[in-house]
């Protein structure tokens, strides 16, 4: 799946000053450019004049992350929420910024994404996004580190969602069959973390599964 980055969705809702309109609209067309750069120079100067403005800030954390800024972003992030815990686009962007960046924080990553998922309308595009980042987040950590019985029903109910709303994606396919082999090959809640060693093993018996 792509990369979900412009939520204007997230923002329908929200309320703010025509000046800031502008920093906004004109820092996001830049970010639909992938000049993101130039983005961050926009939202940055918009701050200076609106440093309060938690939008504009938000879609600074964006642009930084975009750039690999993870670091960057990550304090952006921080910033924002610890003014308003519950500020959708900013737990949306920390998720992203943790599963995408060059040393993964999966585990921190599913964190922002959880507390983001009920805040999200289950008719937006956004909703099978959530579903989809959480369960390859557990997926990638049950190859890593391994997963607790409950954390594996977690992704399983995730995983299934996402391949519910998205059935013709193509990688539908991947989705069900390791679904399907998790569940014949799980071990009992008697076990206290699960963990498959060898992922080339497993997505080998994932391809003959779909000859």
């Amino acid at each position: 799946m792509k990369k979900i980055f412009i939520l204007s969705l997230l923002f329908s809702n929200m309320v703010f000053s025509q000046k800031s309109t502008v920093f906004f609209d004109q820092g996001n067309e830049f970010i639909s450019e992938n000049k993101f750069s130039e983005a961050e120079n926009v939202f940055r100067k918009g701050l200076k004049e609106d440093p309060d403005n938690l939008i504009l800030k938000s879609q600074l954390a964006l642009a930084l992350l975009s750039q690999d800024k993870n670091d960057d972003a990550e304090i952006v992030i921080g910033e924002i929420l610890s003014k308003k815990p519950d500020f959708i686009a900013a737990l949306w962007y920390g998720g992203i910024n943790n599963f995408n960046k060059k040393e993964p924080d999966y585990r921190k990553a599913i964190s922002y994404f959880e507390k983001a998922y009920d805040l999200i309308d289950i008719n937006s595009p956004q909703y099978f996004g959530v579903n989809y980042y959480i369960a390859r987040s557990y997926r990638k950590l049950l190859y890593r580190e391994g997963l607790t019985y409950n954390e594996v029903d977690r992704m399983l109910e995730t995983y299934k969602k996402y391949v519910e709303l998205q059935p013709d994606a193509e990688d539908t396919n991947d989705a069900k069959n390791f679904i399907k082999r998790v569940e014949e090959k799980r071990p009992g809640k008697n076990v206290g973390k699960w963990i498959i060693t060898s992922q080339q093993n497993v997505e080998e018996l994932l391809k003959k599964t779909n000859k």
